[in-house]
């Protein structure tokens, strides 16, 4: 318990600065976090090798070690954009942000069919903005997983709700359901590991285990599905990519587990070619591919 107190304190020590400094400065103090920690990352930069290695088997090893090094500079704006969020106005979306073209038009005519939406991402670009973005332009909510750590876990909790998003805890999904019949949006992050209880779909060259949430959570209550990413582009500005994937009507198919790894497909697809788009801006130090699917383990044994 001591050292998730002093985990904490040392988080709110650093955070401190991005109360404070403007947005640019905040993203400039992040890379230097990240330059700082750097020589710790080892373990860190070798998982994300492997992962690269897998994703592009066609690139030299040059290429790879190359893109780590992009890769773990990005984790300082990402930093910066976690502990900046709570100053993510309105504002800040008008002036920091653009959005690709065709992007707004897909938001518009989703919103548009009067149901409930799904604005799901995965860990590419800066997620923590698009978190702030569900609550702030969205007035939305959002499916929150716990931290271990119960004082970061509050602290976190209470800078993402300061955007105005309702947070439902994973094991909330019932009351998320019924905001979504109510016309509500509901945003994901959804490409961690699933485990065993995940959909195996193919992505970025190996198949990894994918939650249902998204698909199953869209298809009870009638919903539509938004792809979003938000990514650091040469120009200074974070670009808002966003996809109309359209309804999620699971009655189509002959059973509910093919409708759902038929939509698992589509989002999975919109998010590696996001993540082919822009390589360096992934998650790559997360085991994301960590589980694999049964067949493969017991050949492996």
């Amino acid at each position: 318990m001591i050292g998730n107190f002093l985990a904490y304190l040392a988080i709110v020590w650093f955070s401190l600065p991005f109360k404070i400094l403007p947005y640019r400065a905040c993203l400039a103090y992040g890379k230097c976090i990240a330059a700082a920690l750097s020589p710790l990352g080892g373990k860190w930069k070798r998982i994300a090798a492997d992962n690269i290695r897998h994703a592009f088997p066609e690139k030299d090893e040059a290429w790879v070690q190359d893109l780590v090094k992009k890769n773990w500079r990005h984790l300082g704006l990402l930093l910066a954009d976690s502990f900046y969020g709570p100053r993510m106005t309105k504002e800040f979306y008008e002036t920091h942000c653009v959005y690709d073209p065709g992007s707004r038009e897909a938001e518009e005519a989703a919103f548009a069919r009067g149901t409930g939406v799904i604005c799901n991402c995965g860990h590419l670009g800066t997620w923590e903005l698009l978190v702030q973005y569900t609550g702030r332009v969205l007035n939305g909510g959002g499916i929150y997983k716990k931290f271990s750590n119960p004082w970061v876990d509050g602290w976190y909790k209470k800078m993402r709700e300061s955007s105005g998003i309702d947070l439902f805890e994973v094991a909330e999904s019932q009351q998320a359901i019924r905001y979504l019949r109510k016309g509500g949006r509901v945003g994901f992050v959804s490409d961690q590991n699933a485990g065993g209880s995940g959909i195996f779909v193919d992505f970025m060259n190996r198949p990894a285990a994918t939650f249902r949430g998204p698909a199953l959570m869209a298809g009870i209550s009638g919903s539509g599905m938004l792809f979003y990413s938000a990514v650091h582009g040469d120009d200074g500005k974070v670009h808002l990519r966003i996809q109309d994937l359209g309804m999620i009507d699971l009655k189509k198919f002959k059973d509910r587990e093919e409708g759902l790894r038929h939509y698992t497909e589509i989002w999975v697809q919109a998010l590696e070619k996001d993540i082919r788009a822009f390589p360096e801006q992934y998650f790559w130090v997360h085991r994301r591919w960590k589980t694999r699917p049964p067949e493969s383990v017991a050949t492996a044994s």
